[in-house]
């Protein structure tokens, strides 16, 4: 699955503090640089529509937003085909575009989204705009600030403040706009003033990976329902395959061939099933060299906080998911924390993955980077990761083991 691009804009109130962000469509700038002269801008439709995808497939709302509105851009088909109603009411605000076309549909449409709890805005409003029979619906009124002369701008702000709207100054670049918008009471600002739109790249969670993380996060529960990860691994056929592959592997002593997930799972047993999860999420989507060493460096360091977990009274399956998800940026492009926020991760092991080495977990995770990494320790310290160095080869050798006896389940099969 591509990666996601989306440029995002700051929303600033009057101080300057940013409260929300506009949402811009982006397309891979290598797509845009080798398409030459004759590129065609994307369709408005699908621009809305990829970002609204993204947002569920790779980007997410608390990561774009900082807990912040989104405003973003609405399209006719994407105002009648329902398409709002899959995020949040209180986490975005739906941007009616300037040149939508309306009429009886499309005003009954919003009428439906603004009963639902959805913010409505106007974009690039002017004194001939299409939209005015859609200002009865509107909350947020987007006023492009160049395209009027200060007469224009006072009369326009003071008939739309009638109406009791919000007004946001658009396009703002000089700090004389700003003053005079301020003085007509808009309370949002928008422009390159404030920021520019910056470009902001998430990487897409393959299917079979997302199955995967969410597998590795079920496996970690004390009370494992098998019968729920069964169900789970069958609404994937890509990771339903790698399950019954792994049955008829030379992986498994007595390997046979199963006709249901249930059944394999239950054969397979949740130490199986975690290798070949962590295998499938933490693996490079190519086959290079340098993937294959960030997938041996993630799986011994997991091993090794596997092995290490009982000195520091942890659970040795937190303990390993742990090791694996502190790999997540280099191997995934994924911040760790955002990573544990969506496997849902106890707080124990989230704490772990922040940096508190005064918990179980942390303690066992700060004792192997320290392995992996040796710097300037105590002796006391010094004398603890000497002790360590044999679990650590153990996890190496591990490590090895799995990633060649495991080629056959390699995600790009």
């Amino acid at each position: 699955m591509a990666d996601f691009f989306v440029g995002r804009q700051p929303i600033v109130n009057g101080r300057g503090k940013t409260v929300a962000y506009e949402l811009l469509f982006r397309q891979d700038p290598t797509v845009v640089t080798t398409a030459g002269p004759g590129h065609e801008p994307v369709d408005g439709d699908i621009a809305t529509a990829r970002v609204i995808a993204g947002i569920h497939g790779g980007g997410g709302l608390k990561t774009l937003s900082g807990g912040r509105r989104l405003f973003i851009n609405a399209t006719r088909h994407t105002l009648t085909s329902g398409m709002f109603t899959t995020l949040p009411r209180d986490a975005v605000v739906v941007e009616v575009l300037e040149d939508v076309e309306v009429d009886a549909t499309l005003v009954r449409d919003i009428h439906t989204l603004k009963q639902a709890g959805y913010r409505i805005a106007l974009d690039d409003w002017t004194e001939c705009s299409r939209q005015h029979a859609l200002l009865p619906l509107a909350d947020i009124i987007k006023v492009e600030i160049p395209a009027f002369s200060h007469r224009q701008l006072a009369d326009t702000a003071a008939a739309l403040h009638r109406r009791g709207v919000m007004l946001l100054a658009e396009k703002v670049e000089t700090r004389e706009q700003h003053v005079i918008c301020e003085s007509l009471d808009f309370k949002l600002f928008q422009g390159h003033l404030y920021a520019r739109p910056r470009l902001i790249r998430h990487r897409q969670v393959n299917p079979v990976r997302s199955t995967a993380l969410r597998m590795l996060s079920d496996l970690q529960q004390p009370d494992i329902d098998l019968q729920a990860i069964s169900a789970l691994i069958t609404q994937d056929p890509g990771f339903a395959i790698r399950v019954l592959r792994l049955c008829n592997s030379a992986l498994i002593a007595g390997a046979r061939t199963f006709g249901d997930i249930s059944t394999a799972v239950a054969f397979l047993g949740t130490r199986r099933l975690q290798q070949l999860a962590s295998l499938v999420a933490f693996s490079g989507l190519g086959a290079s060299t340098a993937d294959a060493e960030l997938l041996r460096v993630a799986l011994t360091r997991a091993r090794a906080c596997e092995l290490l977990a009982p000195q520091y009274s942890a659970d040795s399956s937190a303990a390993f998911l742990v090791g694996l998800v502190s790999m997540a940026e280099r191997m995934l492009g994924i911040e760790v924390a955002v990573l544990a926020a969506e496997m849902a991760l106890a707080d124990g092991s989230r704490r772990a993955l922040a940096g508190d080495d005064t918990a179980p977990l942390g303690g066992c995770l700060a004792r192997v980077l320290a392995f992996e990494a040796p710097g300037d320790q105590s002796e006391d310290v010094l004398a603890q990761t000497r002790r360590f160095s044999m679990a650590y080869i153990q996890a190496m050798r591990w490590a090895n083991e799995v990633i060649e006896e495991s080629l056959d389940m390699h995600p790009d099969d």
